[in-house]
């Protein structure tokens, strides 16, 4: 996509210059000029020519920086013969437009015939030929030299080309700007077929923005982009993986689970009451599902947009940033099968921490008494056998009006030990918690993709299996996720394709507690004489058994989601594109839990167990229609978008529970009907929304940037009087780097840009605006009864919450863009 692009836009600025050059202006011919060059830059050489001449020049600065040895006599010549002799031999050529001079990569000869440049005779019959890309496109503007001369053409808008060749050795160059340059011997042909092949270290980097993509030299907006690559190497396998400590001012709270994931934040939070987390966006289109469901290994890019000029095209969700995820496509090819695995193991760092072995735990319960000890002597909560230097044991037993006969039952009675503590204390039994609740897990990523494709229909398929464990006991998250990408070429003005992803995710985590464990008595027992699980194991009810719900806990929670990307997209006349995408969603969950009697939860509050089972459902569409217009006026660069999206989400859940499983509990959730007090809840939501955008980019010069937005959204949870609100953005940079006075070869690109912008949050309850009605029971004497009452009143004037922020910043690429400086 972003070679196409490149290309289309090469082929707009190419084919405005072969059409203005037949415009009002001097023949470089008629126009004599007399320059003294002496081992000087071609810069400089401009600047010359340009005093001397009306002529202004234009060229990229990465096309000349580097040719600082030009030279010539002084004699009087026209300035077509002086460009002929400073640029061929530097592998350049030039077009006039009007008074304008555009400096264009061309192909270096050894020697130049004459400083006249005669034109070799005519012999042979016209040449004849067509110039296409490596799709059979025709590529219009190509430029045509005769290897030697100044004599050339250029391709017509289907890539025909006609020239008049001298002889059968004459050599032909072929050069196009974003292609690799290429030389033919004419030889007794009279009609060539020529297909150029892309220069991939000539292509600027294409950035993804908000419903397209722009050179990184166009961008106005602050944006980062990382590349899937730079990570395959890595046992990744949550995208907030590779977020976390790559990008300036993201911040990921990560999580030490075995799902891993993260709270995310760009530039920090920027909401009081509504959510902070940046805006997805998947393939182009808003994704609302779980960042858990896209597969690391099947990730290109990722562009986050950091301002709000950049984001504000997104409208509602973006106030706190957006991130742009660009996956895998297929190539034209044979098709490629590529498979890793990736195997590791996760532990702590620190292995004591936290949890206290025996002496540990004594010393703490020594030390926090001795603070809470009052009028009582500081050795009081000492151990008879470890006094303080000049105490007896007689004045350590005369502290206590009552001292037990026992010295060591005294003690750990002054310790507040519990019957069972002591008991464990006197047999010599201890245990360390950390060692029954941490354990090192096992971690495991399998990732299959096959990908190829021909010229009008291209494919990637990929299936990925993660099964990882964690630090905690019972801590588990497996997934299996897959997508395939279609891309079909139905004809010349229409493509179509598809993008579908699907996720199959285990969550069924019972694990241990790591607050109880921090807290848990090392002199407590795990379990009860008859081999079931202790509730408190130093008998003291503030601190319940860590791995308590681990052995009495049953879990089933499962997640199934399907989104998917359907698109076409259309080349209209004038220019013009149209894409419409419409996006299904659709996701399941069951969460089923059961509380056997062994559990605090089943056993105590419910002598007979209990359990639960949530049922939900969510199906969601999207659809954009989205039109977009490029094109290249002599020195002016416009590039409009126009969108309209609508939106609708619908959610089921249901709930039922039941406690007190007779005769038999051992079915568990599995056997809801055997509990003697069963209950049902049910919720069903549904939300829309609908949105308006017009996105302007303006170049001139490619120097002097201009971005201008509005979007108008619209969505359901809002009050009746405030249902949709408008959120402009403007935005402009200053390519520096790009003037003629700004010589400095190590500075590949500097940049200087500015943005303001208004971003909408929209993230509230569905039903926040609306008075809302509570359901209770209550006996009328004879029989229970179902109430109704007002729980929340209405806000008709509940409005957008809006996020108003200013950037400025700067982009300097380093040394041939081996370095690069974000701020």
């Amino acid at each position: 996509m972003r070679f196409s692009l490149f290309v289309f836009l090469s082929m707009l600025i190419t084919t405005q210059w072969i059409s203005a050059s037949s415009l009002n202006g001097q023949n470089l011919e008629a126009v004599k000029v007399s320059l003294s060059l002496n081992n000087e830059t071609l810069v400089h050489a401009f600047q010359k020519i340009e005093k001397q001449t009306s002529f202004r020049f234009m060229y990229r600065k990465e096309d000349v920086r580097h040719i600082r040895s030009v030279s010539h006599s002084g004699a009087s010549v026209s300035l077509d013969q002086l460009l002929g002799a400073i640029l061929i031999p530097n592998g350049l050529t030039y077009k006039q437009v009007g008074q304008r001079i555009m400096i264009m990569p061309g192909t270096a000869v050894p020697e130049v015939r004459s400083s006249a440049f005669p034109e070799p005779p005519v012999v042979l019959p016209p040449l004849k030929g067509r110039v296409t890309d490596e799709k059979g496109e025709g590529l219009p503007g190509v430029s045509i030299l005769l290897k030697g001369t100044q004599q050339g053409t250029t391709t017509d808008g289907e890539g025909n080309f006609t020239l008049d060749v001298p002889n059968e050795n004459a050599v032909l160059v072929f050069s196009f700007v974003g292609y690799v340059s290429q030389e033919t011997v004419v030889g007794s042909r009279t009609y060539l077929e020529i297909s150029l092949k892309v220069d991939e270290k000539s292509l600027e980097e294409l950035v993804v923005v908000g419903y397209g993509t722009q050179k990184k030299s166009d961008l106005t907006g602050a944006v980062i982009r990382l590349n899937g690559d730079t990570f395959k190497n890595q046992s990744i396998t949550q995208v907030t993986d590779m977020l976390a400590g790559s990008v300036a001012g993201f911040y990921a709270n990560q999580s030490p689970s075995a799902a891993g994931g993260a709270s995310m934040e760009i530039r920090g939070p920027s909401s009081l009451s509504a959510g902070t987390s940046p805006m997805i966006v998947l393939d182009g289109v808003v994704y609302n599902g779980s960042i858990r469901d896209i597969n690391p290994s099947d990730i290109e890019t990722i562009d986050i947009l950091k301002d709000a000029s950049s984001a504000a095209v997104f409208g509602a969700k973006a106030a706190a940033g957006v991130i742009i995820i660009t996956t895998l496509r297929g190539k034209t090819g044979k098709p490629t099968i590529q498979f890793s695995t990736k195997l590791g193991v996760a532990e702590v760092t620190r292995k004591k921490f936290g949890s206290y072995d025996g002496q540990g735990y004594l010393d703490y319960r020594r030390d926090m008494y001795r603070f809470m000890r009052g009028p009582l002597p500081d050795y009081y909560y000492f151990s008879p056998d470890e006094l303080p230097a000049g105490v007896t044991l007689e004045q350590w037993r005369a502290a206590s009006a009552n001292p037990h006969e026992d010295n060591t039952t005294e003690w750990l009675n002054r310790l507040n030990f519990f019957p069972i503590e002591q008991e464990n204390y006197k047999a010599g039994r201890s245990m360390n918690w950390m060692d029954e609740v941490i354990t090192p897990g096992l971690r495991q990523d399998y990732d299959l993709s096959v990908g190829g494709g021909t010229e009008n229909l291209k494919y990637y398929w990929s299936v990925g299996y993660t099964n990882n464990e964690g630090i905690i006991k019972g801590d588990q998250f497996g997934t299996i996720r897959s997508r395939l990408n279609v891309d079909f070429k139905v004809a010349d003005w229409l493509n179509v394709g598809m993008n579908t992803q699907f996720a199959d995710r285990d969550e069924s985590v019972v694990q241990g507690n790591l607050s109880t464990m921090y807290m848990a008595s090392p002199f407590g027992s795990m379990w009860n004489d008859d081999g079931s699980v202790r509730w408190y194991p130093g008998d003291y009810i503030g601190v319940v058994n860590p791995l308590m719900d681990y052995y009495g806990r049953d879990r089933l929670r499962k997640i199934q989601s399907i989104f998917s990307a359907l698109f076409a997209e259309f080349r209209l006349p004038l220019g013009i594109t149209h894409r419409v995408s419409y996006q299904p969603r659709y996701e399941v969950m069951k969460d089923y839990n059961y509380w056997s009697p062994q559990t605090v939860t089943g056993g105590q509050t419910y002598p007979d167990g209990r359990a639960t089972r949530e049922d939900y459902s969510q199906f969601g569409w999207m659809l954009d229609n989205l039109m977009k217009w490029n094109k290249q006026v002599g020195v002016h660069g416009f590039d409009v978008t126009l969108l309209h999206n609508l939106e609708h989400t619908r959610t089921w859940t249901s709930t039922s529970t039941n406690i007190t499983f007779r005769p038999s509990p051992v079915l568990g959730f599995s056997g809801m009907q055997f509990g003697t007090n069963p209950t049902v809840s049910s919720n069903d939501t549904e939300v829309s929304g609908d949105a308006l955008m017009a996105r302007l980019n303006y170049s001139l010069l490619g120097r002097y940037l201009l971005t201008a937005s509005v979007r108008r959204d619209g969505y359901s949870a809002f009050g009746q009087k405030n249902p949709r609100a408008v959120f402009p953005a403007l935005a402009l940079a200053w390519n520096l780097g790009e003037e003629n006075f700004f010589d400095v070869s190590w500075i590949s690109q500097f940049k200087i840009r500015a943005s303001w912008g208004v971003n909408g949050n929209r993230d509230i309850g569905m039903y926040s605006a609306l008075a809302q009605l509570g359901s209770n029971l209550h006996y009328n004497g004879t029989n229970l009864q179902v109430g109704l009452f007002n729980n929340s009143l209405a806000n008709s004037n509940l409005r957008w919450e809006r996020t108003e922020s200013v950037n400025l910043g700067f982009d300097v690429d380093l040394f041939n863009n081996r370095f690069n400086l974000t701020a």
